[in-house]
């Protein structure tokens, strides 16, 4: 082989080499850009979406906010039409940068959990829409006087007795019987029942009483006291359940 033969046969494996190393390095670029711009545009989808559940989350509370003050009846009706078109994560993110970018990871975690404040106001509110009309009929019955019935005189006859107290509160009973009781309030409105019972049954006996010619008395001070401190209570948590609810979806915006 002829020198020049030799250094060719040198040279052309390093010019080969060195060709080979550049297209690898082009491609190599190529790749990392076509990577960057998969996490660039799936951060772009995910910042989108978060600024739409921004804006979604403001408006929902400017709605509340107007309102706040309504029965819990109207207000969860604001809220369910509220939340009926809430935004969308749209598709189009490449896989390399939706596992890639942050602000896509942020717009996912937003995804499941946008709903779930609303879902729970509207859960207070459908309950204390339930308890409110629960507690203003047991409160109802609890206003209830003897002395507004027959007045404040000592009574000779039992006939006011039979004729009004005792049927007044049989009414009350027996219509606050037939009112949604919330869940788990039963051991409240058997309170509330026993109350009303309580005058019936001392009444009855009153009133036998007054016809065999024997004096009697009674006083329901303490168990009307005991059912309305009772039904006060549960109208407290229920009101405050019903406040934290609706901070939940306000506060801050």
């Amino acid at each position: 082989m002829s020198a020049r033969g030799r250094r060719l046969a040198v040279f052309l494996p390093v010019v080969v080499t060195v060709l080979l190393a550049g297209v690898i390095g082009a491609l190599v670029i190529v790749q990392d850009q076509r990577q960057t711009d998969q996490v660039a545009r799936a951060e772009r989808i995910g910042n989108d979406y978060l600024i739409e559940v921004e804006a979604f989350r403001s408006e929902i509370a400017r709605e509340v906010n107007g309102v706040r003050e309504a029965d819990p009846g109207r207000l969860r009706r604001v809220v369910i039409k509220a939340i009926e078109d809430p935004p969308e994560l749209p598709p189009g993110a490449p896989a390399y940068g939706r596992e890639r970018s942050k602000a896509y990871a942020q717009a996912l975690a937003a995804q499941r959990t946008v709903l779930r404040p609303y879902q729970r106001l509207s859960r207070e509110l459908r309950r204390a829409d339930i308890a409110l009309d629960f507690i203003s009929a047991a409160r109802g019955v609890l206003r209830m006087r003897v002395t507004e019935l027959i007045g404040t005189a000592t009574v000779t006859s039992s006939a006011p007795i039979r004729s009004r107290v005792i049927p007044a509160f049989v009414k009350a009973r027996d219509t606050f019987a037939r009112v949604r009781v919330p869940a788990g309030q039963d051991a409240l409105a058997a309170q509330v029942r026993d109350a009303a019972q309580y005058v019936i049954d001392q009444a009855t006996t009153l009133a036998d009483r007054i016809d065999g010619s024997q004096g009697y008395s009674f006083s329901y001070a303490t168990p009307f006291q005991s059912a309305a401190d009772a039904v006060d209570d549960y109208a407290t948590v229920v009101k405050g359940d019903v406040a934290e609810a609706i901070n939940a979806v306000t506060e801050d915006r």
